[in-house]
């Protein structure tokens, strides 16, 4: 019985082999109807998983996040009002008492409730939302955490027709609600109440499983999380958006760790958020928000996973540090830091020996010889480069017919733009470089098994690699060449792929028995994908291999072991490698388009992009508009080698080798190749010498790394204070962690990076959020670069015009009043920049730190001056609306500002009557306020304005740290401080 039915003890097997594709899905237990996810399964709980070829698993892992980002979704407002509807059966105490006791006796859950209620008025969530257009698919926003993607790049607009009673959602001007905060805003919410519910059903496992006896009968933590969700009224597809936002990272049970896991990389954290516009029949009075998440990326399904086992990671390729086709080793690495293990380091001095090829072949005097393909587009250039030593000539009028058939074959071709090139010519120097290495391998007696790899698989439709020309075109060149080469005539070409509708396992086997079975040598013909992975090509030696092949057998090698009888592959040819990236030519919302926004996605975190490179590429997208690969991206050339090193190692498969092993490749692979990041100790011999013979003309990537790191930190700051300054007067924790950064920024303008790291407020988060300092080239402390437009965050590092000094900040000016700079000093903020290893980037100098040492200054010189104590706001509700509060009357806000102030004067006036508007709202009463520069602009005089309410003061102190207010300049502040604008007296 158990050996027919396995899962019906599967729990007690202590070995289960199974596929990628599987482990990432379910499986059914034999006694029970539902499957379940490996992933939050009990059986992998302080497991060992093995994943052999490593970093190919990823593209598996990834196929299925995105499958699920597209299958998985339901109405955004719709599951909006159910969560809403869901909090109000709470508080109607209309729900099973466990239930609902464990969620209301939180401080959180009140928090999101509010929230909620906030977010369904402000954005009129309880009203059906309908599109103007007529059609049923109207469009979509796709959310990256840099920016917004709309479709045709035109916004979405939404505003509430009271007379309809609907909300109108179109690209029409008007735009009440803010259809695009809106978004995100609801977002958040989601994120944040499912992180709740998932806290909740965790305890709500717990107490349920220590009742179980039975392992097959335990509670996962999704049988939790829909428990709960089932409970609140939420429909199955409802219930599967809100898992698919995932489950956080969180340190494995039982390892104690000092480590603190954080990292920058922001796709990796938040995803990308897909909303689609759907009309329907149906539905007529309303238009689906279609709402789903690509959260869950191949690194925090990993990461997820060793919450509860550990991971043994196996391939040859699995250290190469490309982020297309291989995890992303530096965000794993930043998130387990000692828990992430370079195995090569514990392999025995046996196995090291054994994978010593180099010396291995020196030993066994083994050559390996590394040649370019040709170049040309014609035949003619392949005979004068490789027959003309010989002595043989071919008839013109030959290579006239041989060159006729292939400008037919081209001429088929349409003339597209591609990767590698464009058109006829691309396509024609593509054949003749693969005739090349037929013509190599045919004049070669050496070369019994020859391998031809490339990207595109030959085939007999029109318009590719037409397999019956190469067939023809083979045979043609082996006639021509028999005459000279009488070695030429046993030969023969096999072409193996999978669209010839054969197995192409029983292909290989088939045509690597040729030269033992026929005595024949052989050409194979075949892809990357197909072949140039995981296969082993050695085949069994005929005698005239026995009698010229050497043995490069280990010291200690069993003597019975097989590959004493087998020899390996002696050339290869590498043609081109094509589809690094997804082609993105006409964008549509499926899995092709989504995985061109995911590649790119990934180049950004790792700065091998930058900012102005990724818009560029949303706004092409968006206009349907093609676009070429990104320069000087580190990952499209690792990703290019991966492929190259994994089919050279198809070539160390025996222990017998032919004397001169010869590789032949395409100009495009010599140019593309790389060793940078690579650690070319655990890449073959053949790959290190193709590298040599290349001369490395891949780009070395630092100088691109360095400028995009420093833009998309500083991009991130940006985007990181917007996000907490939304919630300064709602959130306790972000207000208390802003506040906290901007006063270890002030202590901190130039930093090491322990400081960074090591300091209380960089651990309360593990997004390094406002903490992405950049490199203080040379221990700089001042730099320059060309500030952002709009208040956009994106900074232009090559160019001038913003200096990030301490003498720009303001400071060297400010410590010359009297005792300022002794107060600074008690402070702890220090009084100038020193030389260290990082510093602060443009958007943390311009809005954090030039802010606070402002207000110290400010609230220093202010109390000195007036002899009055200021207060900070303790209410929530009024944190930092402004700065101080005299009295209980007026709000005081100070201004750092060096130069003309770039803003607009009226309109950040009536910013400031708005903020005291709700200042007196929220408070009840009557508030003034005072607006004062710290460091003066010009002489002009305090001025009252909006009735008598504001109080602008465009200076206290000169460039020689002296106040510049006269005796009767500070009587009239001093009447604005006790309401008494109008009174003369000098009290």
């Amino acid at each position: 019985m158990n050996e027919t039915y396995p899962t019906i003890d599967l729990y007690r097997r202590q070995i289960i082999i199974l596929t990628t594709a599987k482990f990432t899905r379910s499986y059914t237990p034999f006694f029970q109807e539902h499957a379940k996810s490996f992933q939050f399964a009990p059986i992998i709980h302080n497991a060992l998983i093995v994943m052999d070829e490593f970093d190919s698993t990823k593209q598996q892992v990834l196929d299925k996040a995105i499958d699920d980002a597209l299958k998985i979704q339901a109405d955004l407002i719709m599951l909006f009002e159910a969560l809403h509807q869901g909090f109000k059966k709470m508080d109607e105490d209309v729900l099973p008492s466990q239930l609902r006791d464990c969620f209301t006796a939180r401080k959180q859950f009140n928090v999101l409730k509010e929230e909620g209620k906030q977010l369904r008025s402000k954005f009129a969530l309880r009203h059906l939302y309908k599109t103007e257009a007529v059609s049923l698919d109207s469009g979509f926003v796709i959310h990256t955490p840099q920016r917004q993607l709309i479709s045709a790049g035109k916004p979405w607009h939404a505003y509430l027709d009271h007379h309809l009673k609907q909300v109108v959602l179109g690209q029409q001007a008007r735009d009440d609600l803010h259809f695009q905060r809106m978004l995100p805003r609801v977002y958040t919410f989601l994120r944040r109440t499912t992180r709740f519910f998932r806290d909740r059903a965790r305890d709500y496992q717990g107490l349920k499983n220590s009742e179980q006896s039975n392992f097959d009968d335990a509670m996962t933590i999704d049988d939790a999380c829909h428990s709960i969700y089932n409970a609140l009224g939420l429909s199955g597809e409802q219930i599967k958006v809100l898992l698919s936002l995932g489950h956080d990272y969180s340190s494995a049970q039982g390892i104690k760790s000092n480590y603190h896991a954080h990292s920058t990389h922001r796709f990796q954290q938040q995803g990308l958020s897909l909303f689609q516009m759907m009309n329907d029949y149906q539905h007529e009075f309303r238009t689906d928000i279609d709402a789903s998440f690509f959260k869950v990326t191949p690194e925090r399904y990993l990461l997820n996973l060793l919450n509860k086992a550990n991971i043994l990671g196996l391939s040859a390729t699995a250290t190469l540090p490309t982020v297309l086709d291989n995890y992303d080793l530096t965000y794993l690495r930043e998130m387990l830091g000692p828990r992430m293990i370079n195995g090569i380091e514990f392999l025995s001095a046996e196995t090291q020996e054994e994978l010593d090829f180099e010396g291995r072949y020196a030993k066994g005097n083994i050559q390996v010889n590394a040649e370019m393909a040709n170049i040309g587009t014609s035949f003619a250039s392949i005979f004068e480069n490789r027959l003309k030593q010989n002595g043989l000539v071919i008839e013109s009028t030959i290579i006239r017919q041989l060159d006729a058939a292939l400008e037919k074959k081209a001429n088929a071709v349409k003339n597209n733009e591609q990767e590698g090139g464009s058109g006829k010519d691309y396509f024609k120097q593509r054949y003749i470089a693969l005739f090349d290495s037929f013509v190599v391998f045919l004049t070669d007696p050496m070369l019994t098994s020859f391998l031809g790899l490339q990207s595109l698989l030959p085939g007999k439709e029109q318009g590719g690699m037409d397999q019956e020309y190469l067939s023809v075109t083979f045979d043609r060149l082996k006639e021509l060449l028999t005459q000279q080469f009488t070695e030429a005539a046993d030969t023969k070409l096999k072409i193996i792929s999978p669209r010839n509708g054969e197995n192409v396992q029983s292909d290989l086997a088939e045509a690597l028995a040729i030269p033992s079975h026929e005595d024949k040598r052989v050409y194979i013909l075949s892809a990357y994908q197909t072949v140039g992975v995981g296969q082993n090509l050695q085949h069994v030696m005929n005698e005239f291999e026995r009698e010229h092949a050497v043995n490069i057998a280990p010291k200690g090698a069993n003597s019975y072991d097989l590959r004493h009888e087998s020899v390996d592959l002696a050339g290869i040819y590498l043609g081109d490698v094509t589809h690094i990236l997804t082609n993105t030519r006409q964008f549509r919302m499926d899995a092709s388009g989504l995985r061109a926004i995911i590649e790119r996605e990934y180049l950004f975190d790792t700065y091998e992009i930058n900012v102005t490179t990724l818009n560029t590429f949303f706004t092409n997208l968006e206009r349907g508009r093609w676009q070429a690969y990104p320069k000087n991206a580190r990952s499209l050339y690792v990703s290019y080698s991966r492929t190259i090193i994994q089919a050279l190692g198809r070539m160390n498969r025996a222990f017998n080798k032919m004397p001169c092993v010869r590789i032949l490749a395409s100009a495009n692979v010599l140019g593309s190749i790389t060793g940078n990041g690579i650690d070319l100790e655990e890449t073959s011999f053949e790959y290190r010498r193709l590298l040599d013979y290349a001369d490395e003309k891949a780009p070395t990537f630092e100088k691109t790394r360095s400028e995009a790191f420093k833009q998309n930190a500083t991009l991130y700051t940006h985007r990181d204070l917007l996000f907490l300054k939304s919630h300064l007067q709602t959130n306790e924790q972000d207000a208390g962690y802003y506040r906290d950064l901007r006063l270890f920024v002030a202590k901190h303008p130039t930093a090491s990076e322990e400081e960074r790291i090591g300091n209380a407020v960089f651990k309360r988060r593990n997004d390094e959020s406002g903490f992405q300092y950049l490199p203080a080239e040379k221990h700089e402390t001042k730099y320059e670069v060309k500030p952002d437009t709009r208040d956009s965050g994106c900074f232009d590092f090559s160019k001038i015009g913003m200096e990030i000094s301490a003498e720009a900040s303001g400071l060297t000016i400010m410590c010359r009043y009297p005792g300022l700079k002794t107060h600074f000093e008690d402070l702890e903020i220090p009084t100038e920049w020193l030389p260290n290893e990082l510093i602060l980037n443009p958007v943390q100098y311009r809005n954090l730190y030039r802010g606070q040492i402002g207000e110290v200054a400010g609230q220093f010189i202010f109390e000195k001056e007036w002899r009055q104590k200021l207060q900070d706001f303790d209410d929530l509700a009024n944190n930092e609306l402004f700065d101080f509060q005299c009295q209980g009357e007026v709000a005081i806000d100070f201004k750092n500002w060096q130069g003309q102030p770039n803003k607009d004067t009226e309109k950040e006036r009536q910013h400031v009557a708005q903020k005291l508007r709700h200042l007196q709202v929220n408070t009840g009463r009557e508030w003034r306020v005072i607006i004062a520069n710290v460091v003066a602009i010009n002489k002009g005089k305090p001025t009252i304005t909006i009735d008598g309410k504001i109080l602008e003061i465009s200076g206290l102190i000169d460039e020689q740290g002296k106040l510049v207010l006269t005796p009767e300049q500070k009587i009239q502040i001093g009447r604005f401080l006790h309401a008494r604008p109008n009174d003369n007296s000098d009290d």
